[in-house]
């Protein structure tokens, strides 16, 4: 049976996202997104997913620059998970017991307007499954957790309050790596490229795309570390076929990488 690595505890959300891509694989959890990648480029798992953007918070710049650091790793799907986020605690928890929550820091921001409104104690962790095992192993019905129902199930917790996320609309946007098959191919497409340091190089760049028809998704600037406020751009692609963006590529030149078609 594959193994799927995800980051965080059993019924993250991470883990929910690994069990919807790869259905009959294994699910294992590892401490930190850098662990994920190390798993995957080493062997020790067939699979891994890491979140990449989420509707209210915004991009996970870091698993970007995982996919630039590990040659080998390439993109093979990306799933939407919706994302409707519990206030979990203990038998004795309600909404006016509560004195702190704990979660992971892009959670606590997407139920930001519900901690404020309550005047509540903000506490991270290092994912939302991790802070609800947290909280129904202190059992203090004053401490609650921001999490997913799975989560609750999985430990024990009471469900407090359901889908007390800022926006209704909240989702998170995750991708299935694999090791190496630099030729899978598909519609979309994720790139790192280094352009020049001039004027108008990157909207040259950018140009080289639009120029052929093909449609940007998503662009992220992350620090280039080898050399001091020098950057390195992300950009994801929609319609693409192999000729027009190997086309557009050799027009664009320089460093770039394709981190994966899917």
């Amino acid at each position: 049976m594959p193994v799927v690595a995800y980051q965080g505890n059993p019924g993250a959300f991470s883990d929910v996202a690994a069990r919807r891509l790869v259905p009959d694989a294994e699910t294992r959890g590892f401490p930190s997104f850098d662990a994920v990648a190390s798993a995957l480029a080493s062997g020790e798992v067939e699979y891994g997913v890491l979140p990449v953007e989420n509707a209210i918070a915004g991009p996970v710049p870091r698993n970007y620059e995982l996919l630039w650091e590990h040659p080998a790793l390439r993109i093979r799907a990306e799933t939407t998970l919706p994302i409707e986020l519990c206030v979990i605690g203990v038998a004795g928890t309600d909404m006016e017991t509560i004195r702190e929550v704990r979660s992971h820091p892009v959670a606590l921001e997407q139920v930001r307007r519900l901690i404020d409104g309550h005047g509540w104690e903000r506490s991270t962790t290092t994912d939302t499954a991790g802070a609800v095992r947290e909280i129904v192993a202190l059992a203090d019905p004053e401490v609650a957790a921001i999490g997913p129902a799975l989560a609750a199930d999985l430990y024990g917790g009471t469900i407090v309050a359901r889908a007390v996320e800022d926006e209704p609309d909240n989702a998170t946007r995750f991708f299935l790596l694999a090791s190496g098959d630099a030729a899978s191919v598909g519609e979309r497409a994720c790139i790192g490229i280094a352009v020049a340091d001039r004027p108008g190089s990157l909207r040259d760049a950018l140009s080289a795309f639009a120029d052929r028809a093909i449609d940007l998704r998503f662009l992220i600037a992350r620090p280039d570390r080898r050399m001091p406020f020098r950057y390195r751009f992300f950009v994801e692609l929609a319609n693409v076929d192999s000729r027009r963006l190997d086309d557009a590529l050799a027009a664009i030149g320089g460093e770039q990488r394709i981190l994966g078609r899917y």
